[in-house]
Parts: C-alpha cells; sequence; structure tokens
C-alpha cells in the first residue's frame, strides 16, 4: 500500500482533499488526520471491521480504549447519557477544545471502542479541519494518536510517515499541531468527576467551572489486571529507543545534577537558560525557555523522535516545575522513562 499525504492546511484550497480522506473514511479506511493536539488516526465509529483496524495498525491493546471525535456538541448527547449539568457547563466553556469527558455510553458505542466498559470518552475538537474530515465523512471518528503503539505520539505529518507508511492509505497535512500534547481527560460518569489525564488545559481554569474536581497522582494509572478507563493509563507511552532519565527538582539543581551523571555521548534534552552547562556534549536539544511551556509541548515529542535517528546509550531530560502546563508535560515524560525518574 502506497501512504498519500493530502495537504489540507487551508481549508478553502484544500477542500477536495478533505472530500477524498472522508471517501476512505467512508469505505472503512483509516487514516491519520490533523488535531490541535496530536495527529490521530481515525476511522468510522460505527464500523466495527474499520474500528478493529485501528488497532492492528497501531499494535495497540485491546483493552486500551478510544475515544470518540464529534463535530458538534449536540452529537454527545446521540452517544452519550446521564450527562449532567456540570458536564453541560463544561461544554460551554471548553468545548471545542482539547478536553475530553467520559460518560456513560449509549448501546450505539461498540465494546471495542471502549474495550468492554459501560463508558466512553468524547472529544470535541478546536481544529476546523478536524472537524471538517468528521462532518464530511458523515459519522463521529475514533482516533487515538497516529503513532505505533507505545511510541511518542505524532505531531507532524513527517512523525505520521515515519510509523504509519505502507500501513493506511492517506494523511492529511494540516501542518505542525499548535498545542502538542493529548487531551485533558476527565471522568464525568462519576459522582464527583475524576481527572485521568492533564492536558493544555490548566487545571486552575477546570476547577474555576468543576470546584470539586478529583486530582490525584496514583489515579492517572491503573494496575497491570485492571482495564483503563482512558488512553495512556496503564501502558508504557512515548517512549524512545534508548532509556531516558527524567530529573525533576529546582532548575539549577537539575542541571548540575545531569551534568555530573551523564556521558558526552549521550543527549541531553534542558531549557534554553541551562544550554550554556552541557557546552561539551555532543547532542544538546532546547525545550525552549521555562518561562514559555507551551513551547516545551510543542517540541517534546519531536525532540523524543529526534532521539530515535542518533546512536546513543541514554537520553536525559531536564523536567519542568510541577504546575500548569508543566504538571501535563511530566505527566507524558514520567511515562516515557518508565519510571526511570530522579527526584532532586
Amino acid at each position: 500500500m502506497k501512504t498519500e499525504i493530502l495537504n489540507v492546511k487551508d481549508l478553502n484550497i484544500n477542500y477536495k482533499n478533505i472530500v477524498k480522506g472522508a471517501e476512505y473514511l467512508k469505505n472503512g479506511e483509516v487514516i491519520a488526520i490533523p488535531t490541535e493536539t496530536v495527529y490521530g488516526l481515525a476511522a468510522d465509529a460505527f464500523n466495527e471491521k474499520a474500528i478493529k483496524k485501528i488497532f492492528e495498525v497501531k499494535g495497540r491493546p485491546q483493552d486500551n480504549p478510544l475515544l470518540v471525535h464529534i463535530y458538534k456538541v449536540e452529537q454527545v448527547y446521540d452517544i452519550c447519557k446521564d450527562i449532567s449539568k456540570e458536564a453541560e457547563t463544561m461544554f460551554g466553556n471548553f468545548w471545542p477544545g482539547s478536553v475530553t469527558l467520559i460518560f456513560n455510553k449509549k448501546d450505539c458505542i461498540s465494546d471495542t471502542i471502549t474495550a468492554g466498559m459501560k463508558t466512553v470518552g468524547v472529544r470535541f475538537p478546536e481544529s476546523e479541519i478536524a472537524r471538517a474530515i468528521i462532518k464530511e465523512s458523515g459519522t463521529l471518528l475514533v482516533a487515538p494518536s497516529a503513532n505505533l503503539s507505545g511510541k511518542p505520539s505524532t505531531t507532524s505529518v513527517e512523525h505520521c510517515y515515519n510509523d504509519l507508511n505502507g500501513k493506511i492509505p492517506c494523511i492529511l497535512d494540516g501542518g505542525a499541531c499548535s498545542i502538542g500534547l493529548e487531551s485533558t481527560i476527565i471522568d464525568m460518569s462519576t459522582p464527583v468527576p475524576i481527572l485521568l489525564r492533564p492536558g493544555a488545559i490548566s487545571l486552575d481554569d477546570i476547577c474555576k467551572v468543576i470546584p470539586n474536581l478529583i486530582y490525584k497522582k496514583d489515579l492517572l494509572s491503573v494496575k497491570e489486571m485492571d482495564i483503563p478507563k482512558a488512553p495512556g493509563m496503564k501502558y508504557r507511552h512515548y517512549a524512545p529507543d534508548a532509556p531516558l532519565t527524567l530529573v525533576e527538582g529546582e532548575y539549577i539543581k537539575t542541571s548540575k545534577w545531569i551534568k555530573e551523571n551523564a556521558n558526552e555521548n549521550d543527549v541531553i534534552i534542558c531549557f534554553q537558560e541551562f544550554l550554556n552547562d552541557f557546552k561539551d556534549y555532543q547532542h544538546i536539544y532546547s525545550l525552549g525557555s521555562f518561562k514559555m511551556l507551551n513551547i516545551a509541548a510543542q517540541k517534546i515529542f519531536d525532540l523524543i523522535r529526534e532521539c530515535d535517528k542518533l546512536n546513543v546509550s541514554h537520553i536525559y531530560v531536564q523536567a519542568p516545575n510541577n504546575s500548569g502546563l508543566g504538571n501535563s508535560i511530566i505527566n507524558r515524560l514520567e511515562k516515557a522513562s518508565a519510571g526511570d525518574i530522579i527526584h532532586i
């Protein structure tokens, strides 16, 4: 199979490519589409064969649930039940946007999507391109990140092509993702809403709408025998080929620790304020300034993928402060490190 790349960066000029992508979806194919968070591997949410094809293409475990993507708020009522007033307030504040909400599902949603659970995660993307492809497809879409399972998420067409060339017929090229981290996930099916995955929307902003939101780090993962309610809670994710060590703590101290422990041929990923500390190292990448963590969020998956192009034995990453967007970046890096975390 030859994977075709279709430019959809300008909807007015390139809408014919949206139509072409939608035809693939209508025919039961799986394609990669851009969103504001990361690229997604999309399929018709009501085509069982197409849904199973996503798991096959990604090499994704069957007990790792998928999210359903909609293009207008009203569609959530078609597939979910027991939607509270509190949830509707979330719609008004954060949809469209990079927040996924989990509800009790209606029978029209396949158990394959939800890994047999009675709940489903729903996302209403901010990306106009993503909404256009959903609408043109004439259905709703399931769309996990468009990467091979366990590898870093894809935030560019190059990433998608490297992972999926020959495995899918089409990639829609919407350019680089503006956020670069997957959506925030909140479980609204419980008596009190629970944060299951931090994302680009700050906890402070969410708590203004849901003051009683439960956020505990030990609730962001599940045990080996359990089925996760949301993607990213169970299996190793975002992992480069070389071992990755995440170093958390005060910036000056983490920079010093990395310098004292890393070899000159190891990869160093740090904030630009500390680049000079590693001027003698062969492989050093900047996350941008620690004062602008949105840049770090946009770059982190790309940098991890760059490391896979190098023949190195280890990667050291300087962690951001554990607050705001830094909390979401750390969440992804801790999974990429498979628990190899140094606390200074």
